[in-house]
């Protein structure tokens, strides 16, 4: 009765270990910032379709019980209003960027830092100046107030998360891609192939073409 209950307990451990080590191989740091950026771009992409700005009528008289009765808002509009489809651009290309880093080309993972500065300094040059000026509302409406919504937010996140998660990115790629080449010529050795000789002609070959 004692040897099947310890055998029993034993069959969890296992499986922890080898859960433990299945996670080690398959959640690599490269593989988990590649789908932050992936994640980034698919965050940025969206964020062009919801609005950036709006327009808060009275807002003054609604300060206190903003989240119980927030201002009315008036001419919400998408980011795509101030610079167009650029911003959608990056984000399609930082989507393949990262899509072909991972897919053996590592080098392209540095070219996340530009899209990802690209899309800061339009949040804040272009949209920001855009989004805060209340325009005809102003004379419109009395209290009118220009705010910044979610999409502003959600595309400036993004685009720092692209341009801090590039660098990375290409550091654990580079580094993953040098450690299979070392397992690789470690397990040739153990066979009996010196890394040196891989692909080389076998000794005396030539001469024996020669002769015969």
């Amino acid at each position: 009765m004692r040897l099947q209950s310890r055998r029993a307990r034993v069959p969890p451990i296992e499986l922890g270990l080898r859960a433990l080590r299945f996670g080690e191989r398959v959640v690599t740091p490269a593989r988990g910032l590649a789908v932050v950026a992936l994640a980034a771009t698919i965050t940025l992409g969206a964020s062009q379709f919801s609005d950036y700005r709006a327009v808060e009528i009275g807002a003054p008289s609604y300060t206190g019980v903003e989240d119980v009765a927030p201002a009315p808002q008036t001419d919400q509009r998408s980011p795509r209003s101030a610079h167009g489809l650029t911003v959608l651009a990056i984000a399609v290309a930082a989507f393949f960027v990262t899509a072909f880093a991972v897919g053996g080309r590592w080098r392209l993972a540095r070219l996340l830092i530009v899209l990802g500065v690209a899309v800061v300094l339009i949040s804040l040059l272009v949209d920001a100046r855009q989004g805060l000026r209340e325009g005809l509302a102003a004379t419109t409406y009395e209290g009118a107030t220009a705010t910044l919504l979610g999409g502003f937010w959600a595309q400036l996140s993004s685009g720092v998360v692209l341009a801090v998660s590039g660098p990375l990115l290409a550091v654990y790629l580079r580094a993953e891609r040098g450690g299979r080449r070392t397992r690789s010529l470690g397990r040739r050795s153990e066979r009996g192939v010196p890394a040196g000789t891989l692909g080389a002609p076998a000794a005396g070959s030539g001469a024996e073409g020669v002769a015969s």
